[in-house]
């Protein structure tokens, strides 16, 4: 564990990620690539139309422009293709989830070295070597105890909370997040 002296770098920060570290930053990246699609057309949008077919069908059901038997085979039609939609959104979560481990599997690998310096940041050591700039980052945010620096497509930078002096966590994800902000198209 160490930190830069330089005002315009950071680093190297030497590090071993835990399994259950590794762990959940797998899952976050999962999880985050499954929702690229949106939040509100994936989830929210199915449940909003079920809510309304079973509505619009008990009220025409109540105000006898369809008979009963009819609003009760709306209403099971209706279910069937929101339990459907569920479990394909489910089976497309565990799938991401799945594709997020074996992705930053490599971070399992040992002893890493992160660098922040002016234009990006650098990972090095396990298996993976991988240099970010930041013009090809889309956030940054710490989750966790892990500082992850997100790029636009790809596995993330990860960097432990813990391999940082006190203080300087906070420090760090601003000035990564002020570059990131100045180098956005």
């Amino acid at each position: 564990m160490s930190g830069g002296d330089s005002a315009g770098s950071f680093g190297p920060y030497a590090f071993a990620l835990t399994p259950a570290e590794a762990e959940a930053a797998a899952a976050r990246f999962g999880l985050r690539s499954a929702l690229r699609g949106g939040l509100i057309a994936s989830h929210l949008a199915p449940l909003a139309i079920f809510i309304l077919a079973m509505l619009f069908a008990s009220i025409l059901a109540l105000a006898g422009f369809i008979g009963s038997r009819a609003a009760e085979a709306t209403i099971l039609f209706a279910a069937a293709a929101f339990m459907i939609q569920r479990l394909a959104t489910h089976r497309r979560i565990q799938r991401a989830r799945k594709s997020g481990r074996a992705a930053m599997a490599s971070l399992k690998a040992g002893a890493l070295t992160v660098t922040v310096d002016d234009d990006g940041v650098a990972l090095a050591g396990g298996m993976r070597a991988q240099r970010l700039e930041y013009a090809d980052c889309e956030d940054a945010e710490d989750a966790g105890g892990l500082l992850y620096l997100w790029p636009r497509d790809g596995a993330p930078v990860v960097l432990p909370t813990r391999a940082l002096a006190d203080g300087e966590a906070a420090r760090l994800l601003e000035r990564i997040r002020g570059r990131i902000g100045e180098k956005k198209p």
